[in-house]
């Protein structure tokens, strides 16, 4: 359950070992179960797709609570568990219990669709319908878990998606891919809207105000340096547009924190992507004002003041990390910034 969720849209070099971590720190779904969701959130940090980490922890307190501490065996039970879609249902399942399902993985997908000739990503969906039909169908009775890791494996090593190795693959006779095999095979292009996020690096005595992002969304759960996020491409933070966007962010610190900032100096911008979002990061550098009483500022929400060597304490982004290693460069040889 761990491995299929951790797996889900990203690689398996960069799952290994955050799996091992995970698992040492969570050896069975009891620990796992009765951990904060800090914590889980934080041995989550830099992986991405936090909402994974959510289900997982949620499916465990439920499995914990109503099933006894035993995770159901069928897919259709595990269906109803947040978290799990078919493949993931699917693939639990089959490899754990060895239950009769379909796991239609991306690597499945590909090989699938070669095999019949049913389009994995162009195709209606009813077109998808009949793939996932045709998987269930070829799933042997009593061998579902070897099967679809075998599935599994051969598109991740023979059945490729720019160079497939045809000549060296064992259902080759079956397959419809070598005969059409200029056809054109191209996935729609992914569109990802373009974000700014202003981001606030307020610094009191070489510590830095985080706070925990509540409600649900993108990081949600996460701890970050306040940020404003901004639709639209980025602007040049010396111009007009800029000059308001620092305003702004005075204005809405001190509302939602109850700080009076003074700004410093603006950093070079950042770039990072997310499945659906290019985010351009602005980071401004800003102080607190001097008649600020550091230990009464922060009272809402959820905030710290904390050095930048204590990050690691917390469970903070990738794209937030990235503006803390900017400030760490910036700290280098340097008394300041």
């Amino acid at each position: 359950m761990v491995s299929e969720f951790m797996l889900q849209q990203t690689r398996i070099e960069t799952v290994l070992s955050y799996y091992d971590r995970f698992l040492k720190a969570f050896p069975s779904l009891f620990h796992l179960a009765r951990a904060p969701l800090q914590r889980v959130l934080r041995l989550w940090a830099g992986m991405g797709y936090y909402a994974r980490a959510r289900n997982l922890h949620a499916a465990a307190k439920i499995i914990l609570k109503n099933l006894g501490g035993k995770i159901p065996s069928t897919k259709e039970a595990l269906l109803a568990l947040p978290g799990f879609g078919p493949y993931t249902a699917g693939a639990v399942a089959s490899i754990a219990f060895n239950q009769r399902a379909a796991a239609l993985d991306g690597n499945v997908k590909r090989v699938l669709s070669r095999l019949s000739g049913i389009s994995d990503f162009i195709s209606p969906s009813s077109e998808k319908k009949r793939l996932e039909n045709f998987a269930g169908d070829l799933v042997p009775e009593g061998y579902a878990s070897e099967f679809n890791q075998g599935l599994m494996d051969l598109g991740a090593t023979v059945c490729l998606p720019a160079r497939p190795k045809c000549p060296s693959c064992p259902i080759k006779r079956f397959c419809s891919f070598p005969e059409t095999e200029k056809r054109a095979e191209k996935r729609p292009k992914r569109n990802r809207r373009e974000e700014i996020w202003a981001v606030a690096l307020i610094e009191s005595n070489g510590r830095f105000l985080l706070h925990r992002k509540d409600g649900r969304g993108l990081l949600s759960g996460l701890w970050q340096f306040p940020t404003l996020v901004t639709p639209g491409k980025a602007v040049s933070p010396s111009g007009e547009d800029g000059g308001r966007q620092k305003e702004v962010l005075c204005k809405n610190f001190r509302d939602i924190f109850g700080v009076k900032i003074k700004f410093r100096k603006t950093l070079p911008s950042l770039q990072h992507s997310f499945t659906h979002i290019q985010a351009t990061l602005i980071p401004y550098l800003f102080s607190l004002s001097r008649e600020q009483n550091v230990p009464k500022t922060i009272l809402r929400p959820p905030a710290r003041w904390v050095e930048l060597s204590g990050l690691s304490g917390y469970p903070v982004s990738r794209a937030m990390m990235k503006v803390a290693d900017l400030l760490k460069k910036r700290q280098g040889g340097k008394s300041g910034f």
